[in-house]
């Protein structure tokens, strides 16, 4: 499994994935083998940075980090198979859908490519 975490364009057909492309090329996803909700790394987050920084609601002296600052968000995982354009080769893909950076639209992420 090697590990990435970078921006791709996804074309999805109701709420999944259909099609994306990466480093110039494009993959037409083959099928679904997965769905999941994954929790976001709270310690990276803007709630831990206003409580080591001490900016923020903590720095007032309360810990009231509610919806302004939130320590648990989640955001999609979806496992597939795809293919390059034009190529018969398939591999598996883990496509993040991340509606926590742009919540109108969300942003898509490569996490995973199993080898």
């Amino acid at each position: 499994m090697r590990r990435f975490i970078e921006n791709v364009h996804v074309g999805v057909v109701g709420a999944q994935p259909a099609a994306f492309r990466w480093r110039g090329s494009r993959y037409v996803v083959r099928d679904v083998l997965g769905h999941w909700r994954e929790r976001r790394a709270w310690w990276s987050g803007p709630a831990a940075r206003a409580v080591l920084t001490g900016a923020g609601p903590a720095a007032s002296g309360g810990l009231d980090l509610g919806a302004s600052l939130p320590l648990a968000e989640e955001y999609e995982v979806w496992r597939v198979e795809a293919s390059r354009r034009g190529s018969e080769l398939v591999g598996v893909y883990d496509l993040c859908h991340d509606t926590g950076i742009q919540p109108d639209i969300g942003a898509w992420r490569l996490l995973r490519i199993a080898d």
